[in-house]
């Protein structure tokens, strides 16, 4: 999108920007390969060391270069910048806080967090210069226009089907529509009206997000880290601005700061219908478990019936009668004597090789597609996001 030298040009500014305000300041070089396609770029990110802290804990604010719909993040990057400046000035900080600027909102994340734990594949992804303490939680901006917004859109889905923990959600919503008067959005569910309908809907949304496993933005790179991160993204026109952004934002943080612990009182696993109504694991479990209990059952009592000889039908018509013999056996055992038929007390040869190589063969089968995943080209396979990944500095 970018020629090199505008791309330079880009990143010593935001490094000056990150300097002028007395900020720590550092930069991190990636480079890989993936589903046939190169990533590549430089993140820069400054450190905010606590006045009240010992540099034990720390929370990250990020913004994109370019957003996950591949958009110029203008006024995200704006907010970061400004915040990055207004937070120096306080000295009520008990926890680092992280400026994150990335190439896209993607690749760059994830490189960063990865680098972060030591995690990351030492030849295509640049180790980081500064670190502090351990990430608490983070926050992404996602503000790509100009104009001002109408709602705030809450994304959360992780990897796999990961998700936040529910009290960072809940803060985000509280002081967005209960603080700000900012109305606060799930699942792309615009014109949520609090009906069953779009209960129901905004649930099965998150259900298919969650069952697929898809990244829904650059906030699921952290939470397999256990860092309970979300997106707020501004969407539609309305009358907020950056500073009703900017004011959510910081609310969120001083919370964070707050925390004398980790997040974890609330719920990892939930479905949320709508901004301020969940279903807890305690209430959908169950149900769930008891589907599952129902084909254990069934295939103990199989294999219990795998065991027993084959039955034999006695035909009868009104012109031959054929009357079956069953032959008895006489057991005795603790002194008692029992007359049981042989047939009831037979066990039949179970033949175990071909169910059980059979099981093995399918098992292995899921190699299949595990190596055409991995190893095709990222325009045959179907994006979760209505545009692909493409990295600003490619």
């Amino acid at each position: 999108m970018f020629s090199g030298h505008i791309i330079k040009s880009i990143i010593r500014k935001l490094t000056e920007i990150f300097e002028s305000s007395g900020l720590k300041t550092a930069r991190q070089k990636y480079s890989y390969t993936s589903s046939g396609r190169t990533y590549a770029g430089e993140n820069v990110y400054a450190i905010l060391h606590a006045p009240r802290g010992d540099a034990t804990e720390a929370i990250v604010l990020v913004a994109g270069w370019l957003n996950d719909d591949g958009e110029l993040n203008q006024s995200g990057i704006a907010i970061v910048l400004t915040l990055a400046r207004y937070f120096k000035r306080w000295s009520l900080w008990s926890k680092d806080i992280i400026f994150l600027i990335t190439a896209d909102s993607r690749a760059g994340p994830q490189a960063w967090v990865d680098a972060y734990h030591d995690a990351q594949s030492s030849s295509a992804v640049g180790p980081l210069p500064l670190k502090s303490g351990a990430l608490q939680g983070a926050v992404i901006v996602d503000y790509p226009f100009s104009h001002r917004f109408d709602s705030l859109h809450i994304i959360y889905d992780g990897i796999n089907g990961q998700l936040p923990n529910l009290d960072l959600t809940n803060t985000a919503v509280s002081i967005a529509s209960g603080q700000m008067g900012i109305a606060a959005t799930l699942q792309k569910m615009w014109k949520h009206k609090d009906t069953y309908k779009d209960r129901l809907d905004t649930m099965l949304r998150g259900m298919t997000k969650q069952a697929l496993g898809h990244a829904s933005g650059p906030h699921s790179s952290f939470i397999p880290y256990h860092v309970d991160a979300i997106t707020l993204q501004a969407v539609g026109e309305g009358w907020h601005d950056e500073m009703a952004m900017g004011r959510t934002i910081e609310s969120i943080f001083r919370s964070l700061n707050n925390l004398l612990e980790h997040f974890h009182q609330s719920f990892f696993f939930y479905l949320l219908m709508q901004a301020n109504r969940f279903v807890s694991i305690g209430t959908y479990l169950p149900s769930a478990m008891l589907i599952a209990i129902n084909f254990t059952i069934m295939a103990i009592a199989l294999w219990v019936q795998s065991g027993r000889p084959p039955t034999r039908n006695i035909a009868s018509t009104a012109f031959k009668e054929k009357r079956a013999t069953t032959e008895v056996e006489l057991i005795k055992k603790d002194g008692m004597v029992a007359i049981a038929p042989v047939r009831g007390i037979m066990v039949a040869e179970r033949k175990l090789f071909l169910p059980l190589s059979f099981v093995i063969c399918v098992h292995l089968c899921g190699v299949i597609p595990l190596y055409s995943f991995n190893h095709s080209s990222g325009k045959v396979l179907t994006s979760s996001s209505s545009s692909s990944s493409s990295s600003f500095f490619k």
